[in-house]
Protein backbone atom coordinates (compact mmCIF):
# COMPACT_ATOMS: atom_id res chain seq x y z
CA UNK A 1 0.00 0.00 0.00
CA UNK A 2 1.19 3.53 -0.77
CA UNK A 3 0.33 7.08 0.24
CA UNK A 4 1.21 10.12 -1.90
CA UNK A 5 1.40 13.89 -1.48
CA UNK A 6 2.02 16.15 -4.47
CA UNK A 7 3.17 19.77 -4.32
CA UNK A 8 3.55 22.33 -7.07
CA UNK A 9 2.47 22.64 -10.68
CA UNK A 10 0.38 20.57 -13.07
CA UNK A 11 3.57 19.06 -14.51
CA UNK A 12 4.32 17.73 -11.03
CA UNK A 13 0.81 16.28 -10.87
CA UNK A 14 1.44 14.53 -14.19
CA UNK A 15 4.71 13.13 -12.82
CA UNK A 16 2.82 11.81 -9.80
CA UNK A 17 0.39 10.05 -12.15
CA UNK A 18 3.35 8.36 -13.87
CA UNK A 19 4.80 7.19 -10.56
CA UNK A 20 1.41 5.95 -9.37
CA UNK A 21 0.99 3.98 -12.58
CA UNK A 22 4.26 2.20 -11.89
CA UNK A 23 3.32 1.56 -8.27
CA UNK A 24 0.00 0.01 -9.28
CA UNK A 25 1.73 -2.07 -11.95
CA UNK A 26 4.04 -3.65 -9.38
CA UNK A 27 1.21 -4.38 -6.97
CA UNK A 28 0.76 -1.36 -4.72
CA UNK A 29 -2.70 -0.10 -3.68
CA UNK A 30 -3.36 3.53 -2.80
CA UNK A 31 -4.50 4.54 0.69
CA UNK A 32 -5.45 7.94 2.10
CA UNK A 33 -3.89 7.42 5.53
CA UNK A 34 -0.06 7.49 5.67
CA UNK A 35 -0.05 5.33 8.82
CA UNK A 36 -1.59 2.48 6.79
CA UNK A 37 0.95 2.70 3.98
CA UNK A 38 4.03 0.59 3.38
CA UNK A 39 5.47 3.29 1.13
CA UNK A 40 5.07 7.06 1.42
CA UNK A 41 5.79 9.15 -1.69
CA UNK A 42 6.26 12.92 -1.51
CA UNK A 43 6.56 14.73 -4.86
CA UNK A 44 8.12 18.13 -4.15
CA UNK A 45 8.37 21.61 -5.66
CA UNK A 46 11.30 24.02 -5.29
CA UNK A 47 9.92 27.18 -6.89
CA UNK A 48 9.21 29.07 -3.66
CA UNK A 49 10.76 29.13 -0.22
CA UNK A 50 7.43 28.96 1.65
CA UNK A 51 6.49 25.75 -0.19
CA UNK A 52 9.94 24.33 0.53
CA UNK A 53 9.46 24.90 4.26
CA UNK A 54 6.11 23.03 4.25
CA UNK A 55 7.57 20.15 2.25
CA UNK A 56 10.59 19.73 4.52
CA UNK A 57 8.29 19.63 7.55
CA UNK A 58 6.23 16.91 5.85
CA UNK A 59 9.38 14.93 4.99
CA UNK A 60 10.57 15.08 8.59
CA UNK A 61 7.12 14.09 9.91
CA UNK A 62 6.73 11.09 7.60
CA UNK A 63 10.30 9.97 8.18
CA UNK A 64 9.44 9.44 11.85
CA UNK A 65 6.72 6.92 10.91
CA UNK A 66 9.38 4.35 10.04
CA UNK A 67 7.87 3.60 6.62
CA UNK A 68 9.68 3.34 3.29
CA UNK A 69 9.92 6.99 2.29
CA UNK A 70 10.44 8.17 -1.29
CA UNK A 71 11.02 11.87 -1.98
CA UNK A 72 10.67 12.90 -5.62
CA UNK A 73 10.57 16.17 -7.54
CA UNK A 74 12.58 19.35 -7.78
CA UNK A 75 13.53 19.65 -4.12
CA UNK A 76 15.65 16.49 -4.42
CA UNK A 77 18.05 18.43 -6.66
CA UNK A 78 17.73 21.77 -4.86
CA UNK A 79 18.06 20.55 -1.24
CA UNK A 80 19.34 16.94 -1.23
CA UNK A 81 21.53 17.37 1.86
CA UNK A 82 18.70 18.95 3.87
CA UNK A 83 16.31 16.15 2.88
CA UNK A 84 18.83 13.50 3.93
CA UNK A 85 19.47 15.30 7.22
CA UNK A 86 15.76 15.17 8.04
CA UNK A 87 15.13 11.71 6.55
CA UNK A 88 18.41 9.74 6.38
CA UNK A 89 16.74 6.61 4.99
CA UNK A 90 14.70 8.33 2.29
CA UNK A 91 15.08 7.35 -1.36
CA UNK A 92 15.54 10.45 -3.53
CA UNK A 93 14.13 10.47 -7.08
CA UNK A 94 14.92 13.49 -9.23
CA UNK A 95 12.54 14.67 -11.99
CA UNK A 96 14.67 13.07 -14.71
CA UNK A 97 14.05 9.61 -13.25
CA UNK A 98 10.27 9.83 -12.89
CA UNK A 99 9.58 8.07 -16.17
CA UNK A 100 11.58 5.05 -14.97
CA UNK A 101 10.16 5.04 -11.45
CA UNK A 102 9.76 1.27 -11.14
CA UNK A 103 13.40 0.82 -12.19
CA UNK A 104 14.44 3.48 -9.70
CA UNK A 105 12.70 1.65 -6.85
CA UNK A 106 14.37 -1.61 -7.83
CA UNK A 107 17.81 0.00 -8.03
CA UNK A 108 17.42 2.00 -4.84
CA UNK A 109 18.35 5.24 -6.58
CA UNK A 110 17.99 7.41 -9.66
CA UNK A 111 17.71 5.54 -12.95
CA UNK A 112 18.56 6.57 -16.49
CA UNK A 113 17.80 10.12 -17.54
CA UNK A 114 14.57 11.19 -19.25
CA UNK A 115 14.90 10.42 -22.95
CA UNK A 116 11.34 11.17 -24.00
CA UNK A 117 8.19 12.65 -22.54
CA UNK A 118 6.11 9.78 -21.20
CA UNK A 119 2.37 10.39 -21.01
CA UNK A 120 0.33 8.83 -18.20
CA UNK A 121 -2.79 6.82 -18.95
CA UNK A 122 -6.17 8.33 -18.19
CA UNK A 123 -7.67 7.34 -14.86
CA UNK A 124 -11.28 6.36 -15.61
CA UNK A 125 -12.34 7.65 -12.18
CA UNK A 126 -11.60 11.23 -13.28
CA UNK A 127 -13.01 13.31 -16.12
CA UNK A 128 -9.81 15.40 -16.10
CA UNK A 129 -6.80 14.15 -18.06
CA UNK A 130 -3.44 15.89 -17.50
CA UNK A 131 -1.10 15.51 -20.48
CA UNK A 132 2.57 16.55 -20.13
CA UNK A 133 3.57 17.55 -23.64
CA UNK A 134 7.09 18.89 -23.06
CA UNK A 135 9.89 19.49 -20.60
CA UNK A 136 12.65 22.06 -20.74
CA UNK A 137 12.66 25.80 -21.31
CA UNK A 138 14.22 28.18 -23.82
CA UNK A 139 14.81 30.82 -21.15
CA UNK A 140 17.53 31.36 -18.56
CA UNK A 141 15.86 33.55 -15.93
CA UNK A 142 18.04 34.88 -13.13
CA UNK A 143 15.63 33.85 -10.36
CA UNK A 144 14.61 30.40 -11.62
CA UNK A 145 15.75 27.17 -10.02
CA UNK A 146 13.68 24.92 -12.29
CA UNK A 147 16.26 25.20 -15.08
CA UNK A 148 18.58 23.31 -12.73
CA UNK A 149 16.11 20.87 -11.21
CA UNK A 150 14.18 19.93 -14.37
CA UNK A 151 16.39 21.23 -17.13
CA UNK A 152 16.13 23.89 -19.75
CA UNK A 153 18.33 26.90 -20.44
CA UNK A 154 17.87 26.57 -24.16
CA UNK A 155 16.59 23.05 -24.75
CA UNK A 156 13.15 21.53 -25.03
CA UNK A 157 12.09 17.90 -25.25
CA UNK A 158 8.59 17.39 -26.66
CA UNK A 159 6.24 14.43 -26.68
CA UNK A 160 5.54 13.02 -30.12
CA UNK A 161 2.49 14.66 -31.67
CA UNK A 162 0.83 11.41 -32.67
CA UNK A 163 1.48 9.91 -29.24
CA UNK A 164 -0.22 12.90 -27.58
CA UNK A 165 -3.15 12.72 -29.99
CA UNK A 166 -3.65 8.98 -29.48
CA UNK A 167 -3.44 9.33 -25.69
CA UNK A 168 -6.10 12.05 -25.74
CA UNK A 169 -8.32 9.98 -28.06
CA UNK A 170 -8.15 7.01 -25.66
CA UNK A 171 -8.86 9.27 -22.68
CA UNK A 172 -11.90 10.84 -24.33
CA UNK A 173 -13.21 7.36 -25.15
CA UNK A 174 -12.75 6.43 -21.47
CA UNK A 175 -14.72 9.47 -20.26
CA UNK A 176 -12.27 12.38 -20.10
CA UNK A 177 -13.96 15.73 -20.64
CA UNK A 178 -11.19 18.17 -19.68
CA UNK A 179 -7.74 17.83 -21.24
CA UNK A 180 -4.99 19.83 -19.52
CA UNK A 181 -1.93 20.33 -21.73
CA UNK A 182 0.97 21.02 -19.40
CA UNK A 183 4.74 21.47 -19.44
CA UNK A 184 7.42 23.88 -18.34
CA UNK A 185 6.70 26.13 -21.32
CA UNK A 186 4.11 24.70 -23.69
CA UNK A 187 4.46 27.62 -26.10
CA UNK A 188 7.85 26.05 -26.95
CA UNK A 189 6.28 22.66 -27.71
CA UNK A 190 7.71 21.01 -30.81
CA UNK A 191 10.80 23.21 -31.15
CA UNK A 192 12.84 19.99 -31.18
CA UNK A 193 10.45 18.22 -33.55
CA UNK A 194 9.81 20.63 -36.39
CA UNK A 195 6.19 21.41 -35.49
CA UNK A 196 4.50 23.52 -32.82
CA UNK A 197 1.62 23.80 -30.36
CA UNK A 198 -0.85 24.93 -33.01
CA UNK A 199 -0.02 21.91 -35.18
CA UNK A 200 -0.77 19.70 -32.18
CA UNK A 201 -4.09 21.40 -31.46
CA UNK A 202 -5.17 21.18 -35.09
CA UNK A 203 -4.37 17.46 -35.19
CA UNK A 204 -6.26 16.71 -31.96
CA UNK A 205 -9.33 18.72 -32.94
CA UNK A 206 -9.37 17.16 -36.41
CA UNK A 207 -8.86 13.54 -35.39
CA UNK A 208 -10.33 13.19 -31.88
CA UNK A 209 -14.12 13.25 -31.95
CA UNK A 210 -16.18 13.98 -28.88
CA UNK A 211 -17.31 16.64 -26.42
CA UNK A 212 -14.30 17.76 -24.42
CA UNK A 213 -12.44 20.95 -23.57
CA UNK A 214 -8.70 21.56 -23.82
CA UNK A 215 -7.04 23.85 -21.30
CA UNK A 216 -3.69 25.30 -22.33
CA UNK A 217 -0.84 25.55 -19.84
CA UNK A 218 1.67 28.37 -19.48
CA UNK A 219 2.50 30.41 -22.60
CA UNK A 220 5.76 32.36 -22.36
CA UNK A 221 5.36 35.78 -24.02
CA UNK A 222 8.27 35.63 -26.47
CA UNK A 223 7.50 32.09 -27.67
CA UNK A 224 3.80 32.94 -27.82
CA UNK A 225 4.53 35.86 -30.15
CA UNK A 226 5.56 33.47 -32.93
CA UNK A 227 2.33 31.45 -32.86
CA UNK A 228 -0.30 33.79 -31.43
CA UNK A 229 -2.13 34.60 -34.68
CA UNK A 230 -2.44 30.94 -35.66
CA UNK A 231 -3.32 29.99 -32.09
CA UNK A 232 -6.18 32.51 -31.99
CA UNK A 233 -7.41 31.27 -35.37
CA UNK A 234 -7.56 27.62 -34.24
CA UNK A 235 -9.30 28.56 -30.96
CA UNK A 236 -11.85 30.62 -32.90
CA UNK A 237 -12.49 27.70 -35.24
CA UNK A 238 -13.44 25.15 -32.56
CA UNK A 239 -15.31 25.58 -29.27
CA UNK A 240 -13.33 22.75 -27.66
CA UNK A 241 -10.49 24.94 -26.41
CA UNK A 242 -10.99 27.09 -23.33
CA UNK A 243 -10.55 30.80 -24.06
CA UNK A 244 -8.01 30.79 -21.23
CA UNK A 245 -4.51 32.23 -21.56
CA UNK A 246 -1.89 31.95 -18.82
CA UNK A 247 0.86 34.37 -19.89
CA UNK A 248 3.39 35.12 -17.11
CA UNK A 249 4.63 38.71 -17.35
CA UNK A 250 6.54 38.61 -14.00
CA UNK A 251 6.94 42.41 -13.86
CA UNK A 252 5.44 45.56 -15.33
CA UNK A 253 8.89 47.16 -15.55
CA UNK A 254 11.25 46.61 -18.48
CA UNK A 255 14.19 47.33 -16.19
CA UNK A 256 13.20 44.51 -13.84
CA UNK A 257 12.54 42.18 -16.78
CA UNK A 258 16.12 42.76 -17.90
CA UNK A 259 17.40 41.99 -14.39
CA UNK A 260 15.28 38.82 -14.45
CA UNK A 261 16.81 37.96 -17.86
CA UNK A 262 13.36 37.69 -19.38
CA UNK A 263 13.45 37.96 -23.17
CA UNK A 264 10.54 40.32 -23.93
CA UNK A 265 9.23 43.77 -23.10
CA UNK A 266 6.12 44.89 -21.28
CA UNK A 267 4.81 46.27 -24.59
CA UNK A 268 4.86 42.77 -26.11
CA UNK A 269 2.76 41.45 -23.23
CA UNK A 270 0.32 44.37 -23.62
CA UNK A 271 0.03 43.71 -27.35
CA UNK A 272 -0.68 40.00 -26.81
CA UNK A 273 -3.35 40.67 -24.18
CA UNK A 274 -4.94 43.32 -26.40
CA UNK A 275 -5.01 40.98 -29.39
CA UNK A 276 -6.66 38.23 -27.34
CA UNK A 277 -9.26 40.60 -25.91
CA UNK A 278 -10.12 41.92 -29.37
CA UNK A 279 -10.38 38.39 -30.76
CA UNK A 280 -12.78 36.95 -28.15
CA UNK A 281 -15.87 38.51 -26.60
CA UNK A 282 -15.11 36.57 -23.40
CA UNK A 283 -11.59 35.50 -22.46
CA UNK A 284 -9.67 34.90 -19.26
CA UNK A 285 -6.13 36.27 -18.87
CA UNK A 286 -4.02 34.93 -16.01
CA UNK A 287 -0.50 36.10 -15.27
CA UNK A 288 2.29 35.72 -12.73
CA UNK A 289 4.05 38.67 -11.09
CA UNK A 290 7.05 38.50 -8.77
CA UNK A 291 7.38 41.37 -6.31
CA UNK A 292 10.60 42.28 -4.57
CA UNK A 293 13.02 40.85 -7.13
CA UNK A 294 16.51 42.28 -6.52
CA UNK A 295 16.73 45.68 -8.20
CA UNK A 296 12.98 46.38 -8.12
CA UNK A 297 12.47 49.94 -6.93
CA UNK A 298 9.13 51.41 -5.91
CA UNK A 299 8.64 52.97 -9.34
CA UNK A 300 9.09 49.53 -10.91
CA UNK A 301 6.58 48.00 -8.53
CA UNK A 302 4.06 50.73 -9.35
CA UNK A 303 4.51 49.84 -13.03
CA UNK A 304 3.31 46.31 -12.18
CA UNK A 305 0.29 47.68 -10.30
CA UNK A 306 -0.62 49.94 -13.22
CA UNK A 307 -0.26 47.06 -15.67
CA UNK A 308 -2.80 44.93 -13.80
CA UNK A 309 -5.27 47.82 -13.69
CA UNK A 310 -4.69 48.96 -17.26
CA UNK A 311 -5.19 45.49 -18.78
CA UNK A 312 -7.88 44.34 -16.31
CA UNK A 313 -6.06 41.06 -15.72
CA UNK A 314 -8.53 38.38 -14.63
CA UNK A 315 -6.19 36.57 -12.25
CA UNK A 316 -2.75 37.47 -10.92
CA UNK A 317 -0.57 34.92 -9.16
CA UNK A 318 1.43 37.21 -6.87
CA UNK A 319 4.69 35.79 -5.52
CA UNK A 320 7.16 37.43 -3.18
CA UNK A 321 10.66 36.90 -4.49
CA UNK A 322 12.65 34.41 -2.43
CA UNK A 323 16.31 33.57 -3.14
CA UNK A 324 16.69 30.11 -4.67
CA UNK A 325 19.92 28.11 -4.56
CA UNK A 326 22.12 28.06 -7.69
CA UNK A 327 20.47 31.16 -9.17
CA UNK A 328 22.08 34.48 -10.16
CA UNK A 329 19.45 36.58 -8.40
CA UNK A 330 20.31 34.99 -5.06
CA UNK A 331 23.68 36.79 -5.19
CA UNK A 332 22.20 40.20 -6.01
CA UNK A 333 21.47 42.81 -3.35
CA UNK A 334 18.24 41.69 -1.68
CA UNK A 335 15.17 43.77 -0.89
CA UNK A 336 14.10 43.68 2.80
CA UNK A 337 11.33 41.24 3.63
CA UNK A 338 9.02 43.91 5.06
CA UNK A 339 9.08 45.79 1.76
CA UNK A 340 8.35 42.61 -0.21
CA UNK A 341 5.47 41.89 2.15
CA UNK A 342 4.01 45.40 1.70
CA UNK A 343 4.25 45.18 -2.08
CA UNK A 344 2.75 41.72 -2.16
CA UNK A 345 -0.18 42.81 -0.01
CA UNK A 346 -0.88 45.89 -2.13
CA UNK A 347 -0.67 44.10 -5.49
CA UNK A 348 -2.85 41.24 -4.23
CA UNK A 349 -5.48 43.76 -3.09
CA UNK A 350 -5.45 45.51 -6.47
CA UNK A 351 -5.61 42.19 -8.33
CA UNK A 352 -8.68 41.14 -6.34
CA UNK A 353 -10.39 44.47 -7.02
CA UNK A 354 -9.76 44.11 -10.75
CA UNK A 355 -10.92 40.48 -10.73
CA UNK A 356 -14.15 41.45 -8.97
CA UNK A 357 -14.82 44.15 -11.54
CA UNK A 358 -14.24 41.67 -14.37
CA UNK A 359 -16.50 39.05 -12.77
CA UNK A 360 -19.33 41.55 -12.26
CA UNK A 361 -19.59 41.86 -16.05
CA UNK A 362 -20.94 38.28 -16.16
CA UNK A 363 -23.73 38.69 -13.61
CA UNK A 364 -27.18 38.31 -15.16
CA UNK A 365 -25.94 36.46 -18.22
CA UNK A 366 -26.42 32.83 -19.26
CA UNK A 367 -23.38 30.87 -20.38
CA UNK A 368 -22.27 27.41 -21.46
CA UNK A 369 -20.07 25.57 -18.99
CA UNK A 370 -18.76 22.27 -17.72
CA UNK A 371 -19.02 20.88 -14.18
CA UNK A 372 -15.33 20.57 -13.36
CA UNK A 373 -14.83 19.75 -9.68
CA UNK A 374 -16.26 19.89 -6.19
CA UNK A 375 -16.41 23.33 -4.62
CA UNK A 376 -14.13 24.81 -1.98
CA UNK A 377 -14.04 22.58 1.12
CA UNK A 378 -16.49 20.23 -0.58
CA UNK A 379 -19.31 22.78 -0.73
CA UNK A 380 -21.28 22.72 -3.96
CA UNK A 381 -19.70 22.14 -7.35
CA UNK A 382 -17.28 24.16 -9.43
CA UNK A 383 -18.19 24.72 -13.06
CA UNK A 384 -16.00 26.34 -15.69
CA UNK A 385 -17.34 28.65 -18.36
CA UNK A 386 -15.87 28.49 -21.86
CA UNK A 387 -13.15 30.94 -20.80
CA UNK A 388 -12.35 28.72 -17.75
CA UNK A 389 -13.90 31.26 -15.38
CA UNK A 390 -14.97 29.43 -12.19
CA UNK A 391 -18.64 29.33 -11.14
CA UNK A 392 -20.00 27.80 -7.93
CA UNK A 393 -23.25 25.90 -8.59
CA UNK A 394 -25.34 23.67 -6.35
CA UNK A 395 -26.25 20.89 -8.72
CA UNK A 396 -24.92 18.93 -11.66
CA UNK A 397 -22.77 15.93 -12.47
CA UNK A 398 -18.98 16.07 -12.73
CA UNK A 399 -17.93 16.14 -16.36
CA UNK A 400 -21.32 17.24 -17.71
CA UNK A 401 -21.91 20.20 -20.02
CA UNK A 402 -24.55 22.63 -18.76
CA UNK A 403 -26.07 26.07 -19.21
CA UNK A 404 -25.62 28.38 -16.23
CA UNK A 405 -27.42 31.56 -15.19
CA UNK A 406 -24.95 33.80 -13.33
CA UNK A 407 -26.48 35.26 -10.18
CA UNK A 408 -23.52 36.75 -8.31
CA UNK A 409 -19.80 37.38 -8.25
CA UNK A 410 -16.81 37.64 -5.94
CA UNK A 411 -13.16 38.33 -6.59
CA UNK A 412 -12.48 34.61 -6.81
CA UNK A 413 -15.44 33.14 -8.66
CA UNK A 414 -18.97 33.57 -9.97
CA UNK A 415 -22.17 32.18 -8.48
CA UNK A 416 -24.81 30.57 -10.68
CA UNK A 417 -27.69 28.18 -11.20
CA UNK A 418 -27.75 25.32 -13.65
CA UNK A 419 -30.77 25.86 -15.90
CA UNK A 420 -30.38 22.84 -18.20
Amino acid sequence: MYYIETYGCWLNKADSELMEEDLRRIGYVKVNDPTQADLILINTCAVREDSEVRELKAIEKYSKLGKKLVVAGCLTKARPSEIMRLAPNALLVNPSSVENFAETLRNGGNSSERLMVRIPQHNELSHIYVVPIQVGCLGNCSYCIIKYTRGGMGWVRSADLNMVKESIAKAVTRGAREIYLTGQEISAYGKDKGYDLVDLLEAVLRDVDGRYLIRLGMLEPLELEGIIHRLIDVIKSDWRIYRFFHIPVQSGSDKVLRLMKRKYTVDLFKWEVGLIRRSFHNSFIATDIIVGHPGEEDVDFQDSVRLVRELSIDKVHVARYSPRPFTEAAYMRQIPDHIKKQRSSLLSKVALEVAYSRNLEYVGGTYEGLISSTGFKGKGLMARLMDYRPVIVNEGRLGSFVRIKITGASSINLLGNVIE
